[in-house]
């Protein structure tokens, strides 16, 4: 039995438009994704600089693991909404996302 790739297979089902398509709104979602992760850690560690609030304390006002929190402010966290308005209403902040 001879095994295709997946790049193989798209190239089958799919014409090159197509491909080139996916393959830009793919790396659009991954840039959005990290500007939100981006922002999300500013905004933590600005946060937390500001009204001196150390990582042991936004553990505990979280209620999150230290590894969870410590991802969110590395920007490295895959966050739910839930997480997201859990954080700002910590911060006390409101927050709407708006599209450029």
């Amino acid at each position: 039995m001879k095994v295709k790739s997946f790049k193989k297979h798209l190239e089958d089902r799919l014409n090159k438009e197509d491909i080139a398509e996916i393959e830009e709104a793919a790396q659009i979602e991954f840039e959005v994704f990290k500007m939100l992760q981006d922002d999300i850690s500013s905004s933590v560690i600005r946060y937390m600089a500001d009204n001196n609030i150390g990582f042991n304390d936004l553990v505990r006002k979280m209620g999150k693991s230290p590894a969870q929190v410590s991802k969110i402010i590395k920007g490295e966290a895959n966050l739910t909404l839930a997480t997201i308005a859990q954080l700002y209403a910590i911060m006390g902040h409101r927050v709407h996302i708006v599209a450029s």
